[in-house]
């Protein structure tokens, strides 16, 4: 008995037509087989959508048959079922097979006929045609729906997709804070990271649950379909959905951009208005300079008066003194912190490696079971809506995994050095600090500080990281570095 595998194959476009179901091509193919007395010793079946990448087990098979050179037969329903370009056909013809396409009732070999490998190869160019045309229908009708106003792809993060009017909706949970992301990026106030940081702290995340990354974050910024226009295919278009904020605060925040590497504050600008808040009402505070010399800080009462006071700029640059100086570190301390963080370099390194690769795992993980699960749909053992749901949210957990992957890759191969720079401003940031104008303070208080509040002459600080570790005392009493195992090993051998 010769040994023979087959291979079926169904795109998006055929899914409801019987004849070229996964099912009806293996029936097809096995009933051959038994006829004809072949041994069918490997079963590769790939479902796939237009022209998009993603004939995993075509390849597979390639390699299953240049493997086992016992296998020379290969069953398949017809020529576009095989072939859909002439890279596939010329790597099938390497192999010195035997293609058997029952249901065009051909055998094509080494042997066949010229006149039979020239009929063949008509095919093999009307299957590539067929694809050809079957990704231009799916792009023209994705045209279609932009041309309409309709959005043809995933929504974005504040929307979601209505499966039934094939349009995006706002995301009434989600939306809000979208909005507040451009409300505070228009004041000029934040940086990516800051606002990266607090909108993470406020609640918005993928919609796996996962935090933002700060090129998440800047995605959505300089996204126009926020404001009612969306781009497709390098081109504007004006959308029917519902806008969550305005164009002219869209416009607010491309400015901020532009903006970027300008002076943030200006002689003519109050250094810390804008940089507190109000610990009693939650409104931002204020300053105003009064017979144009002194300079107070208030809350702006937007939520009505709330009873705070009055501080002038002279005691509040003191009190930020104040906060700054308690991330010193000691001498000794500093020394064992440098010492521990060189040692830790490699540590960092194949940490970042082994998450890579688990990360990567994951969101192959998640593709077989995509597959897997349109395989199902398409052979009716679920339902279009289970499947638009769980693909939409499996989707999303992909693009969280792929933010998560591109954290690890850019992570700083010389956090060494960045943590040693990070030490040593934390010694002198005090001695910096009291040298500084107010608007140089202000800027070094950005890098220390995530927010701050003030109730009635009160500073309570919100330290960014590591400043908020140093904040609350590095002494020898306590911290305690943990001992690195290998290296502890390392000394035990060269003592022996």
């Amino acid at each position: 008995m010769n040994l023979a595998l087959l291979y079926a194959r169904v795109s998006s476009k055929e899914q409801d037509k019987e004849g070229y179901s996964i099912p009806a091509q293996l029936r097809l193919l096995k009933d051959y087989a038994r006829k004809n007395d072949l041994k069918i010793v490997r079963e590769f079946i790939d479902v796939e959508t237009a022209k998009q990448a993603g004939r995993a087990n075509f390849g597979e098979m390639i390699r299953f048959l240049q493997g086992n050179a016992e296998v020379k037969t290969v069953l398949v329903e017809k020529t576009d079922r095989l072939y859909r370009n002439f890279r596939d056909y010329v790597t099938i013809d390497d192999l010195d097979l035997e293609i058997h396409l029952v249901k065009e009732g051909e055998i094509l070999s080494r042997d066949s006929k010229s006149h039979q490998k020239f009929i063949h190869g008509i095919k093999v160019l009307m299957a590539k045609n067929y694809i050809d045309n079957l990704a231009e229908e799916t792009r023209k009708g994705m045209l279609e729906k932009a041309q309409q106003g309709i959005y043809p792809s995933t929504a974005p993060r504040g929307y979601i997709n209505d499966p039934q009017t094939k349009t995006i909706q706002v995301d009434r949970e989600r939306a809000p804070l979208i909005s507040r992301m451009f409300e505070l990026y228009a004041t000029g106030n934040y940086s990516l990271s800051q606002l990266t940081d607090l909108i993470n702290q406020e609640g918005l995340r993928t919609r796996g649950g996962k935090r933002l990354g700060k090129s998440a974050v800047e995605s959505v910024l300089k996204n126009p379909i926020y404001y009612g226009w969306f781009r497709w295919r390098g081109r504007l278009y004006k959308g029917i959905h519902e806008p969550i904020v305005t164009k002219e605060l869209f416009d607010a925040v491309q400015m901020a951009f532009g903006n970027h590497n300008k002076p943030k504050y200006t002689k003519q600008r109050l250094p810390f208005a804008g940089f507190l808040k109000c610990g009693i009402c939650g409104c931002s505070i204020t300053g105003e300079k009064q017979k144009d010399k002194y300079v107070y800080y208030r809350c702006t009462g937007y939520r009505g008066k709330c009873g705070n006071t009055y501080v002038r700029q002279e005691e509040l640059e003191e009190k930020f003194g104040e906060i700054v100086k308690k991330i010193r570190i000691h001498e000794d301390v500093l020394v064992l912190v440098k010492d521990a963080l060189k040692e830790s370099h490699k540590d960092e390194k194949d940490f970042h490696d082994q998450q890579i690769e688990r990360l990567n795992r994951d969101y192959s993980a998640l593709q077989n079971r995509i597959d897997r699960m349109y395989v199902d749909k398409l052979d009716g053992r679920i339902s279009e809506a289970f499947y638009e749901e769980h693909l939409d949210q499996w989707r999303a957990d992909q693009e969280n995994l792929l933010e998560r992957i591109e954290v690890h890759q850019n992570a700083n191969v010389d956090y060494c050095e960045k943590g040693l720079s990070i030490l040593e401003l934390a010694n002198k940031a005090h001695f910096l600090y009291l040298q500084q104008t107010a608007q140089e303070k202000r800027k070094l208080l950005n890098f220390v500080l995530l927010n701050c509040t003030l109730t009635k002459g009160i500073l309570c600080p919100t330290y960014r990281k590591p400043f908020d570790i140093l904040a609350k005392g590095l002494t020898r009493s306590n911290w305690r570095p943990q001992p690195d195992l290998n290296r502890c090993r390392r000394r035990e051998r060269a003592v022996s």
